[in-house]
């Protein structure tokens, strides 16, 4: 059984002292922070969805194609997730890393 996810809280970047950034039109400052929320919602909802499929299909009230349906969905939305969050740190140690 996959046990699901708990809410993991996503830092927020420190802020540069008085330099102000440019202004974007149409974007906000915390939409890449939301984003990333609300993909760890999503994948925690598929995880429960799973786990509750195969807590079915254990008690003989599931139908096992719609539980392996299920467990791999949780399990390709976990692996996107986990590749997307490793190449979103690589980028951001790349910029940290960077000299001005």
């Amino acid at each position: 059984m996959i046990p699901p996810i708990s809410s993991i809280p996503v830092p927020t970047a420190p802020t540069p002292g008085p330099v102000a950034a440019p202004a974007v039109s149409g974007s906000s400052g915390s939409g890449f922070v939301s984003a990333i929320g609300s993909a760890l919602d999503s994948l925690q909802g598929v995880q429960s969805t799973a786990s509750a499929a195969e807590a079915a299909t254990a008690a003989g009230q599931g139908s096992l194609t719609d539980t392996m349906i299920a467990a791999t969905e949780a399990s390709l939305e976990t692996q996107v997730t986990s590749s997307v969050i490793d190449k979103a740190l690589a980028a951001y140690n790349s910029v940290i890393q960077m000299t001005f």
